[in-house]
């Protein structure tokens, strides 16, 4: 008889198991994990995983997704409380959530691709899971533990609208701010993933779990091969921190993009690319 624990894999792993059927060359999965995490799984060959920002969600790699699937097995996802995933009813960390997800999907070897708040998760699955890991790419970075000097204008004004508990003008003053300036092609995919994900305002400060140590603190133990992006355009903060990881990660490399913003795929999309697939070594005619 199968155990509990066996039984609950296989849920986790039928999509997979289903869709893999059609051919051993591509797979296409939407599913959902066991800790309720909406994910997509397309291409075949090695693990490439999308790591989204605060207040957005997977979409915001769509083309990157259908670019990539050609030659690898790409991972998109939502992350906890954001997106068509769960809202947390008991606590939990975001990186915990991915190592869950990646190990009930028999991930191995991957490259973890995370933007902003997404780069923190990266960083914290790196230190957590190194050997899962084999190389990152770190994103307009944030990094937990580092605190700026100087906090972004537009701070004040929003944590004024999230204490009155008007997520509607809060919206509108994360969306009229620099971080999520884009090309008019982009604003209103933006506007509607900001506007979906406000409920992440909501989520119970109590139950985020924090590590005890944080990455900040840890840099240096981070070994795999790592490309760090950042905007020339983006908050001073941002840059700081790209500038902290190449200079503390053994392995890091850190390359500014020229007119680039803070949702660096969006306001950028060919630097990006071209980034991208000089460090995932992909040459195509």
């Amino acid at each position: 008889m199968k155990t509990i624990t066996q039984l609950r894999k296989l849920t986790v792993l039928l999509p997979l198991l289903v869709s893999c059927a059609s051919g051993p060359s591509h797979k296409v999965v939407n599913s959902q994990s066991l800790n309720g995490l909406s994910y997509e799984l397309a291409g075949a060959g090695s693990w490439v995983v999308f790591i989204h920002g605060t207040n957005l969600d997977r979409r915001m790699w769509n083309s990157e997704k259908e670019w990539l699937q050609e030659d690898f097995l790409v991972l998109t996802y939502d992350l906890r409380g954001q997106g068509r995933s769960v809202f947390p009813s008991v606590k939990y960390s975001n990186h915990n959530d991915l190592v869950e997800l990646l190990s009930g999907l028999g991930a191995q070897n991957v490259t973890l691709v995370g933007l902003s708040a997404g780069a923190q998760v990266a960083l914290d699955v790196a230190l957590a899971e190194p050997v899962l890991v084999e190389r990152m790419v770190l994103v307009s970075p944030s990094i937990a533990g580092y605190v700026p000097e100087e906090m972004p204008a537009f701070l004040s004004e929003l944590m004024g609208f999230l204490r009155e508990k008007d997520f509607d003008q809060a919206n509108e003053v994360l969306l009229s701010s620099s971080i999520m300036s884009v090309p008019p092609e982009q604003v209103e995919r933006v506007r509607e993933m900001v506007e979906v994900n406000d409920r992440l305002w909501s989520i119970p400060y109590s139950l985020v779990e924090q590590s005890p140590v944080s990455a900040l603190e840890r840099l240096e133990e981070i070994k795999m091969p790592t490309l760090v992006l950042v905007g020339e355009n983006d908050l001073e903060a941002i840059r700081t921190q790209g500038a902290l990881l190449e200079n503390r990660m053994p392995n890091a490399h850190k390359i500014s993009i020229a007119g680039g913003g803070h949702l660096l795929n969006l306001t950028s999309p060919q630097l990006f690319r071209e980034a991208l697939a000089k460090f995932l070594k992909i040459s195509r005619e």
